[in-house]
């Protein structure tokens, strides 16, 4: 049995290190942190920046790493809260940062390399941002879930399943704009759209599944 205050410990600083993250990211980046903030109900974000073209952009670097840290706490408190196992505190959640990590980055190259091979470079690169840009905005939901699920007395298995609902209406959201931007091009190349999903959208998260469920048996 893990000591609760361990616990609280290690994922406080993750949270604090999170907000760190964005607030120096809001600090260096005021006007474009504004217009992020209002993606949700706002196009402004996804038309001024859909056309940047940086080998490192730091503004994406701290949401991604608030993603990621946020998604690994997540999907810690998730395993730990809807099984019956114990897990082992700093191996299981250096696991899921390192193979969230692994998937997301070696997913993204790959589909850029996709869209290079066959010529549709511009079209897969913005559908990675379309998909980036509500991943961070799900990242932080999942700062704000995951202070929930430490600090509050609120039930934590109806928490995690409201985020899971949140999540999913959040990407959800971005997917379908992406599709109303390019409907027409996907209406005339629909088996390859569908081909494009089933290989790089829903089979890496199949492979994620067997992972998982590999390692916690």
């Amino acid at each position: 049995m893990l000591r609760e205050y361990f616990t609280q410990d290690i994922f406080t600083s993750l949270i604090l290190v999170c907000l760190l993250l964005l607030v120096i990211a809001r600090h260096l980046f005021p006007n474009r942190f504004r217009d992020f903030i209002a993606v949700i109900y706002n196009l402004k974000y996804l038309k001024l920046y859909v056309r940047e073209r940086k080998k490192f952009d730091i503004f994406n670097a701290f949401l991604f790493a608030n993603f990621i840290f946020m998604a690994g706490v997540f999907c810690f408190l998730a395993v730990k809260n809807l099984s019956i196992q114990t897990l082992e505190l700093y191996t299981t959640l250096v696991f899921f940062i390192f193979v969230l990590t692994a998937i997301f980055l070696t997913k993204s190259i790959f589909e850029r390399v996709v869209g290079h091979f066959f010529e549709f470079s511009e079209f897969v690169k913005t559908y990675l941002f379309y998909k980036n840009t509500f991943k961070y905005i799900t990242g932080l939901v999942l700062l704000l879930i995951n202070t929930l699920l430490l600090f509050s007395s609120l039930d934590k298995k109806y928490t995690i399943y409201v985020a899971f609902g949140l999540i999913f209406l959040i990407n959800l959201n971005g997917f379908i704009r992406f599709l109303r931007l390019y409907q027409k091009a996907i209406i005339h190349n629909f088996f390859y759209f569908l081909l494009y999903l089933c290989a790089l959208e829903i089979g890496p998260y199949v492979i994620l599944h067997k992972v998982f469920k590999d390692y916690f048996g």
